[in-house]
């Protein structure tokens, strides 16, 4: 009898190394399970809710890359949340203008907002500006055309990517249609939101925090005379607001295409709190019957480590552009209690819940209106950098991720016992990839793993230890965004490409089924040298964008070199075939066979073209080139609305909707 030296009841050692992992689902969910499978144990077993989802899976498997246009009555038209009750936008946005007018009513003099006008002239100096235009090259990818895009100005775009002109209306009339606009906003947008309206409004507000381009500039750090390096002052900040007009599509009732008409800038919130980090705006819309002076409630994390929110006034045609100095908000969060904890993200929960993420790994759950702090949870144990709540279906389903560690999905109703993560620690510094996706009930965010990808993945609210891949970008990617009434998405990457899928449709596919992405657009950017136009306006820089790209394979990231190494194989057995054919003795031929002999260096040039295609994923691109924010319209009537913001100062805002010609 052999006796083994190690004794029964010895514990082994926790490993030290974080790439090696100790805890794996094991839960009734299984990795190989498709389609009906997949269905049935993600969305039941009550058949009301399987139900749900196989309509949604039915209603848009025919768009594989953007939604239709089509209005809430038809078919396959844009449609509110089907997980909640029936009238729940209603009553949320009855009781936000209940808790707004209560709010302005009982709140203590020294909890009031307060804010100044500020003249226009002087109000242009304490917003980002750069130092000259921008030359654009834009239209079709074969005959583009150069246009100088002012600082704050707007150029109207049509269907094929060029300007819209006088021209164009003379041409087709009342048939010329506008796809959207492409603005300047004079600094880097780091983050973009859409005010909520629940009425049918003509125009819409899009919000915008940047920061000067000096922020990220090294060349422009001062050196001392000791040797230390120290950065210009950054603790002014603003947030600007951009109106776009609509009017109704006559091609689709009940939907809003851009207005024939420019952008303008509506104002900006000034303010000496530090630059403009994150910004979210309040996802439920007051009802504007009865609160018809404000846009919105909107809170913006500030790189001082607080969290502000602030009204955000209507403001009238007389005023335009109206800015305001900031100095005090509704209401300020931080943990001053605490030393070096600061707050570094940030999620609506509800009209009056705000959840924020610290640098110390704990999650907050605040009361805006009293201030309160109802909830403090140790989720993590490093540096929060994104967080997200499952609104509106799931309000108190927070998800946050760490700088170092595993994503963690907690119930901030029951926090100290209903929790779960995804098994795998992972390294994130990207913020702006995570976000809630209503209609699939689940998250979208960069795949969790211990080494660098580039794949979008789905992790479900009830299987949120298994994820599912999405979307593989190209390259290094930066932000995501998913609709409100649809479960399309739009990633950026940091080579200025943005692409868009149907999510729910890659969830669920079939065998042999074909799946599609499209590069919606590609953005690049050149600095150049001080320079004039031939209209002697100083020029900052050139910016080129390319669309029109054809749909391309979505395929699972996993499954690539195998298929290049099926290709590898195939070409063997061709070569083979060819060596056989010509009358020569079966069997391997040798090295010095002529031609044949030529076949190890044409596998080394196939395995060295793989690596350098996977390689070319990780490249440094200009700073300046790459998306930095991209947000989907969350109004019903404007759900096909996207804006895409570019390092650049360039924010494109489209209408992303596509016709449904079987109707």
């Amino acid at each position: 009898m052999i006796q083994s030296r190690k004794g029964f009841h010895d514990i082994p050692h926790y490993p030290l190394e974080t790439r090696i992992v100790t805890r794996v689902y094991a839960g009734p969910l299984r990795r190989y399970a498709r389609y009906s499978a997949l269905r049935d144990s993600m969305y039941g077993p009550e058949i009301p809710r399987i139900r749900v989802i196989w309509a949604l899976e039915t209603k848009w498997s025919a768009f594989p890359v953007l939604p239709p246009k089509a209005g809430a009555s038809e078919v396959r038209g844009i449609m509110p949340s089907p997980w909640v009750p029936r009238g729940f936008e209603k009553s949320q946005t009855l009781a936000a203008s209940k808790w707004y007018d209560g709010c302005h009513l009982r709140c203590p003099d020294e909890e009031i907002q307060v804010s100044h006008s500020v003249a226009a002239h002087q109000g242009e100096g304490l917003v980002p500006s750069a130092n000259g235009d921008l030359v654009t090259l834009l239209g079709p990818w074969d005959r583009q055309q150069e246009f100088i895009l002012p600082q704050r100005g707007s150029l109207e775009i049509t269907e094929d990517g060029s300007p819209f002109t006088e021209k164009d209306i003379a041409m087709d009339g009342e048939g010329a249609r506008s796809r959207g606009w492409m603005i300047d906003v004079g600094g880097i947008p780091l983050a973009v939101a859409w005010a909520p309206f629940f009425l049918r409004n003509n125009r819409q507000v899009l919000a915008v925090a940047t920061i000067p381009f000096s922020d990220q500039d090294s060349s422009l750090i001062i050196e001392d005379i000791s040797g230390n390096q120290n950065a210009t002052s950054e603790t002014q900040g603003s947030v600007q607001f951009w109106e776009f007009t609509a009017e109704e599509d006559t091609n689709n009732e009940g939907m809003a295409t851009p207005a024939k008409q420019p952008s303008r800038l509506l104002g900006a919130k000034c303010f000496s709190w530090g630059r403009p980090k994150r910004m979210q705006f309040c996802p439920v819309p007051m009802d504007e019957s009865a609160s018809p002076s404000t846009n919105g409630i909107l809170a913006v994390l500030c790189s001082d480590g607080r969290v502000r929110v602030m009204d955000c006034k209507t403001v009238h045609d007389a005023q335009v552009p109206a800015y305001a100095c900031m100095e005090a908000p509704m209401v300020t969060f931080g943990q001053d209690s605490d030393y070096n904890v600061e707050v570094t993200c940030l999620t609506w929960a509800n009209t009056n819940r705000l959840v924020l993420g610290h640098s110390d790994g704990s999650i907050t759950l605040w009361s805006v209106y009293p201030k309160t702090l109802l909830q403090r949870h140790g989720a993590h144990t490093t540096y929060v950098i994104d967080i997200c709540s499952a609104y509106p279906s799931n309000p108190y389903l927070v998800a946050s991720i760490p700088v170092g560690g595993c994503a963690t999905l907690t119930d901030m109703s029951q926090p100290s016992s209903e929790f779960t993560y995804f098994p795998v620690p992972a390294i994130s510094f990207q913020p702006n990839l995570l976000c809630w996706n209503e209609s699939m009930q689940g998250f979208m965010a960069l795949y969790p793993s211990s080494t660098p990808n580039t794949t979008i993945a789905f992790l479900h609210h009830r299987f949120f230890a298994q994820a599912r891949s999405i979307c593989t970008g190209p390259n290094t990617l930066t932000c995501v965004s998913v609709g409100t009434t649809h479960p399309f998405i739009l990633v950026g990457c940091a080579d200025g490409s943005v692409f868009a899928c149907n999510a729910l449709q890659k969830l669920f596919k079939q065998k042999g089924e074909p799946l599609r992405k499209l590069k919606v657009f590609e953005h690049e950017y050149r600095p150049i040298a001080a320079a004039q136009s031939s209209r002697g306006d100083v020029i900052r820089g050139a910016v080129r964008i390319l669309q029109g790209y054809l749909p391309e394979v979505n395929d699972d990231p996993r499954t690539e070199k195998r298929k290049e190494m099926d290709r590898k194989k195939r070409l063997e057995r061709e070569k083979k075939s060819k060596y056989t054919a010509s009358g020569k003795k079966k069997g391997r031929p040798k090295k010095n066979a002529g031609p044949e002999g030529e076949q190890p260096e044409e596998e080394h040039d196939l395995e060295g073209e793989l690596q350098e295609k996977l390689a070319s994923r990780v490249v440094i691109h200009e700073p300046l080139t790459r998306v930095t924010a991209v947000a989907w319209n969350p109004n019903t009537n404007f759900s096909c609305w996207a804006a895409c913001a570019m390092a650049s100062g360039i924010i494109k805002v489209m209408d992303l909707g596509v016709e449904d010609f079987r109707a």
